[in-house]
C-alpha cells in the first residue's frame, strides 16, 4: 500500500476543487500510515468516518459547482460518484460485520478510486471549467 503522491497530474486547475483533493489525499494517507502502524481498531474506524465524511462532501461539491456550470459530462460522473458512495456503504456493513480485511480492501478501492478521480475525471472536467469562467 503506497502512499498517494500529489502531482501535476492530480490537478483540475480549480482551486476548490484542487483544494479538497489535496485534503482528501492527506487524508487517505493518514487512514494508511495507520494501518501500516497497526493502530487500533477504534482510530482507524474513526478516520474511516473522516475519510468517507470528506469523500460525500467532495462528492456533493463538486456536483454542484459542475450542475451549476453546465458540465456536459455530469450525468457520467455522478454515476461514478454513486459507485464511491455505494462501496462506502458496503463497507460499512462489512465493518459491522467484522470482516477484516474489509479495511484494508477500502483503503485500496478509494486509493485506486483518488487516482483515477483526479487524474481522468479531474482532467476533463477541469479544462472545461476553466474555459466557462471558472477557476
Amino acid at each position: 500500500m503506497a502512499a498517494l503522491m500529489w502531482t501535476h497530474n492530480c490537478s483540475a486547475g480549480v482551486q476548490a476543487m484542487d483544494d479538497q483533493h489535496g485534503i482528501l489525499l492527506d487524508a487517505l494517507n493518514e487512514l494508511r500510515l495507520a494501518l501500516v502502524r497497526g493502530t487500533d481498531c477504534q482510530n482507524v474506524r474513526a478516520m474511516l468516518t473522516r475519510v468517507a465524511d470528506l469523500m460525500r462532501l467532495h462528492v456533493e461539491s463538486e456536483e454542484k459547482l459542475l450542475a451549476r456550470n453546465g458540465f456536459p459530462g455530469l450525468a457520467d460522473h455522478q454515476t461514478e460518484n454513486r459507485k464511491l458512495l455505494e462501496r462506502l456503504a458496503l463497507f460499512n456493513v462489512r465493518y459491522e460485520q467484522r470482516q477484516s480485511n474489509s479495511v484494508y480492501e477500502l483503503v485500496e478501492y478509494l486509493r485506486r478510486w483518488f487516482t483515477n478521480h483526479t487524474g481522468v475525471s479531474g482532467r476533463t472536467y477541469g479544462p472545461w471549467l476553466l474555459q466557462h469562467g471558472v477557476q
